[in-house]
């Protein structure tokens, strides 16, 4: 019943939204390359759309930093810069450092025991995508202590704007980078074990740059 329910819900999505879907996904597989030109006709018959609903999707992209919008050339996929990769991670680590401090980095055993879970779940990762959910389900649970609900649901958000996930994509998936992610998360649960800030911040600094 619950499955029909969420199978009504999504043919009733507005058509737009299933477009952004589609664009966004093939960005951020790499399907359509960084600077790609993204034309609204080539789109619409391609999806078997017409071009308004594709237009809003393009709009969307752009508002989410994953098309460009260039007056009087059109829209573009995203090319990632270093400054932009800066950006995102500038205020994830704000929102992620300042939850942590308002938790004190106190954790229950189950919670404890969920982030060493999910450790290992990142370290047998056979895709970039099964090790991006396993890294944002380990960096919002080490915020999840923290009782401040707006921060907690910015937090989420930021994790889940597709450029996010475009920047995990753009780093190579290999044993070498599983190992160096597991390893910073250790690091970081060692420190979480023992509420030790002064310790884990200088960490999870150190961890932003590399997740």
């Amino acid at each position: 019943m619950r499955r029909m329910a969420a199978q009504a819900a999504k043919k009733m999505r507005p058509l737009s939204e299933h477009v952004y879907d589609r664009i966004s996904d093939e960005i951020v597989n790499g399907v359509v390359e960084p600077g790609a030109p993204l034309v609204q006709e080539q789109l619409a018959e391609e999806y078997g759309v017409s071009r308004t609903p594709v237009r809003d999707a393009l709009n969307r992209l752009v508002h989410e930093g994953l098309a460009t919008l260039v007056p009087g050339a059109g829209y573009f996929a995203t090319t990632l810069t270093r400054s932009a990769v800066e950006e995102v991670y500038e205020v994830r680590k704000a929102l992620e450092v300042m939850a942590i401090r308002q938790c004190e980095a106190k954790y229950t055993n189950l919670q404890l025991a969920r982030l060493e879970l999910l450790i290992a779940e990142g370290a047998a990762s056979a895709d970039p995508e099964e090790l991006f959910t396993a890294t944002r389900a380990f960096h919002l649970g080490l915020a999840a202590p923290a009782t401040n609900g707006f921060l907690l649901k910015t937090l989420e958000s930021v994790w889940d704007n597709p450029v996010q996930r475009l920047i995990s994509r753009s780093y190579p998936l290999d044993d070498a980078k599983l190992e160096r992610v597991a390893n910073d998360h250790r690091k970081i649960l060692a420190a979480a074990r023992t509420s030790d800030l002064e310790t884990l911040i200088p960490l999870l600094d150190l961890c932003h740059e590399k997740d």
